[in-house]
C-alpha cells in the first residue's frame, strides 16, 4: 500500500474538517437545548415564587426572542418546548411545573382574577374576597371546574404565543366565611 504524503495529508484534512462540521453541528444542538432548557425552568421558576407569595400578585413572562424557531404548549403540569435540530429531528424539552397552574383562554367567562371576582359575584352574589366570601356550594362548583381544565390541557396542551407575554397570576378566593384557597392562573391577553 503505497501512500504518499500527499494522500496522508489529504486523509488527515478530511477527517479534522469532518470533525469541526459534526462538532459544530451537534454543538449548536446542545445550545439551543440548554437555551430552551433554561426557559422552561425559569418559567416554571416563577411559578412557584409567585405561588410562594403571601398576596394576590400578577407577574409576566415574556420568552426569549431567538434566531430560531421555537413553540412552546403549557398543560396544568407541563412545559413543553419543541424546536427543530441541526438535522432532521427536533430538539423537545418537557418540564414538570413545581406548581400547577390553571391556563385560562381569553373566550372563557373568565380569564384574569379581576374577571373571576366579577363572575363569582355575577353567578352567586359575592365575590370571593375577604369580605365577600362565597358559599362552600359555589366554591366546590369551582374547584370542580379548575379538575376538569386538568384532563382537557392534558390532551390539548394551551398554545403559547411566544412573542406575547404570559401572566402568571395568584388569586385568592374565600369561602364559608373564613376558609380560603389560592388559584395560580395562567393566560395571555390577545
Amino acid at each position: 500500500m503505497g501512500l504518499t504524503l500527499t494522500q496522508v495529508g489529504l486523509i488527515l484534512a478530511t477527517g479534522i474538517l469532518l470533525t469541526v462540521v459534526l462538532s459544530f453541528v451537534f454543538s449548536n444542538d446542545w445550545q439551543r437545548t440548554a437555551e430552551l432548557q433554561s426557559q422552561a425552568s425559569s418559567f416554571s421558576n416563577l411559578l412557584g415564587d409567585i405561588d410562594n407569595s403571601f398576596f394576590e400578585r400578577t407577574s409576566r413572562f415574556q420568552f426569549s426572542h431567538t434566531d430560531y424557531a421555537y413553540s412552546v404548549t403549557i398543560s396544568t403540569e407541563y412545559i413543553l418546548i419543541t424546536a427543530k435540530g441541526s438535522w432532521a429531528g427536533d430538539l423537545i424539552v418537557t418540564k414538570k411545573l413545581f406548581i400547577p397552574a390553571w391556563p385560562r383562554l381569553p373566550q372563557q367567562n373568565w380569564t384574569t382574577g379581576e374577571d373571576l371576582h366579577s363572575y363569582l359575584n355575577r353567578t352567586c352574589g359575592h365575590r370571593g374576597t375577604q369580605n365577600d366570601s362565597i358559599p362552600s356550594e359555589n366554591f366546590t362548583q369551582l374547584y370542580q371546574e379548575q379538575n376538569n381544565t386538568v384532563s382537557l390541557f392534558a390532551l390539548h396542551p394551551l398554545k403559547i404565543l411566544i412573542k406575547e407575554p404570559v401572566f402568571i397570576e395568584k388569586v385568592t378566593i374565600f369561602y364559608d366565611q373564613t376558609k380560603k384557597h389560592d388559584f395560580l392562573l395562567l393566560y395571555q391577553l390577545v
